[in-house]
């Protein structure tokens, strides 16, 4: 569980849209009978030029590291990093390791997610790159493996997020996935299953996803953000792809 924050530039860069998500660290939404705060581990990645780049990542309570935090989007906003990704965990699987903690990278590609796989063993993967032991690692194994070297990748994408949602057991597969081509923002709750203790119906409030698009530059989020108007919510199973001219690839219901 988490919440987190992507934004799409070409050169509208807002630091306060950082800072007001630090709050959020303290005071984001959680579900009932969790305790309140997102301080399992933080992480800023983006990239430099092509290449993926972690800015800063820390198995720690982002607000005992405010001025680590501060510096990463410093650095953000020096590389001019087209798309950008923050994470504030709260583990649910996999314990608070630096290895665990989000964004992961591989490749080209960098990943953030909110939810639970609670079926990860049967994720098949030929290569096991994962470093840590989180579902959401694998989750985004199994995703970039099979997306492989497809040039046109969208086709391959929906077919491998239709699979996912249909075969293997999760309270969401919420998430976020990028090379320097492309932006991916999908959001997706189970109406069916949930963690033990609790209730479906809970899935629909907690694993939500956000965005607004205000001149030249497209803000994803867990939950609105004041400093931001024009909010616009992802339904269930709604897949956004955004390509590097902060253009929509697709935008709708798979």
């Amino acid at each position: 569980m988490c919440r987190m924050l992507a934004l799409l530039t070409k050169n509208d860069f807002d630091k306060n849209i950082f800072t007001e998500f630090l709050s959020i660290a303290q005071n984001g939404a959680v579900k009932p009978n969790r305790t309140e705060g997102h301080l399992d581990g933080w992480g800023v990645a983006g990239f430099l030029a092509t290449y993926p780049t972690m800015f800063e990542k820390s198995k720690n309570n982002v607000l005992t590291e405010k001025d680590l935090y501060e510096n990463a989007i410093n650095k953000v906003e020096i590389s001019k990093s087209k798309f950008t990704i923050v994470h504030f965990r709260k583990a649910s699987e996999g314990k608070i390791r630096l290895e665990n903690t989000h964004p992961f990278i591989h490749g080209e590609w960098v990943f953030a997610h909110n939810g639970t796989v609670l079926e990860k063993e049967k994720l098949p993967v030929i290569y096991n790159f994962c470093n840590g032991t989180t579902d959401s690692e694998l989750l985004f194994n199994y995703i970039i493996e099979n997306i492989g070297l497809n040039i046109n990748f969208l086709p391959r994408l929906v077919d491998i997020l239709k699979h996912l949602k249909n075969n293997f057991k999760h309270t969401s597969l919420t998430f976020f996935l990028m090379n320097s081509d492309y932006f991916v923002a999908y959001r997706e709750h189970s109406t069916k299953v949930a963690e033990s203790g609790d209730s479906p119906s809970w899935n629909k409030d907690y694993y939500t996803m956000y965005y607004s698009k205000t001149g030249d530059c497209i803000t994803f989020c867990s939950q609105p953000l004041k400093k931001i108007c024009n909010w616009l919510p992802l339904k269930n199973s709604h897949l956004i792809v955004v390509n590097k001219d902060l253009e929509f690839e697709f935008d709708g219901k798979i």
